[in-house]
C-alpha cells in the first residue's frame, strides 16, 4: 500500500471525526486507519497501536478505528464504499512509481543507442509526480572481479545521473547506487557475459 495515502486517509479521517463532534465537548480524536489494496496484488499489512494493545491490518479494506487510548477496532469496508466514501482522496493520490531499465555497451559506461533515447521518457515520468525523485541503481554481468563490478555499476549510476542533470532534473532529487553483479536480472554462472545484466534500473517515484 502506498504509504503516503496510507497517512492522507488517517488523518482525513482524524478531521471527520474531530468536526462532527463539534456541537459538543469531544471524547478526543479519533484515528482510523484503511488498508488499500497493492497496485501488483502482492500481501501488505500495517499496525494501529492504542491502549496498550495493537491491531494488525493484513486483508485488503480492513479499517482499525481507536479513540485516544482506547483498543483498536476493526471492521472490514466493502471496496465500493471505500470508493465513494474516500473518492477525493484517490483522485488526488500521487501517481504510482514506475520503473525503467537503461543497458549499456560491453563493459563501458555508454548507453545503447536504444536505451539513450528512453531518457527523456524518464524526465517525462518523474515530472508527474509531485516532488518526483528517481532512484538510480548500476549493475553488472558477472564477467570480472567483484570490486571491479562494484566500481563499473557506481559508474554507469553516476553517468545516468549525470545525463538526468544536464537535462534539468534537480540533483538533489537524484540518487544513485552500485549494486555490482549481485542482482542480476538473468542469473548466470560467474564469468559469463550477458547483455541484459549490464544495465542501469531507474525507479520514479
Amino acid at each position: 500500500m502506498n504509504s503516503r495515502l496510507q497517512c492522507t486517509l488517517a488523518a482525513a479521517s482524524l478531521l471527520l471525526a474531530l468536526a462532527g463532534c463539534a456541537s459538543k465537548p469531544p471524547p478526543g480524536p479519533t484515528t482510523r486507519l484503511l488498508l488499500l489494496p497493492q497496485a501488483d496484488g502482492s500481501a501488505s499489512a500495517v499496525v494501529l497501536r492504542s491502549g496498550g494493545a495493537e491491531q494488525k491490518l493484513a486483508t485488503p479494506f480492513e479499517r482499525a478505528s481507536a479513540g485516544a487510548g482506547e483498543v483498536p477496532r476493526t471492521d472490514q469496508l466493502p471496496p465500493d464504499t471505500v470508493q465513494r466514501d474516500y473518492a477525493p482522496l484517490f483522485t488526488t493520490a500521487p501517481p504510482a512509481s514506475q520503473r525503467f531499465v537503461l543497458y549499456f555497451q560491453f563493459g563501458t559506461t555508454q548507453l545503447t543507442l536504444e536505451s539513450a533515447h528512453t531518457l527523456g521518457d524518464i524526465l517525462d515520468s518523474a515530472t508527474r509526480h509531485p516532488g518526483g525523485e528517481i532512484l538510480v541503481i548500476g549493475h553488472t554481468d558477472t564477467l570480472g572481479s567483484t570490486e571491479l563490478n562494484d566500481r563499473l555499476s557506481l559508474q554507469r549510476a553516476h553517468e545516468v545521473r549525470d545525463l538526468l542533470i544536464a537535462r534539468k532534473f534537480p540533483a538533489e532529487r537524484l540518487e544513485a547506487s552500485g549494486r555490482g553483479k549481485r542482482d542480476p536480472a538473468v542469473p548466470t554462472r560467474d564469468a559469463v557475459a550477458e547483455q541484459r545484466n549490464r544495465r542501469v534500473e531507474i525507479i520514479v517515484r
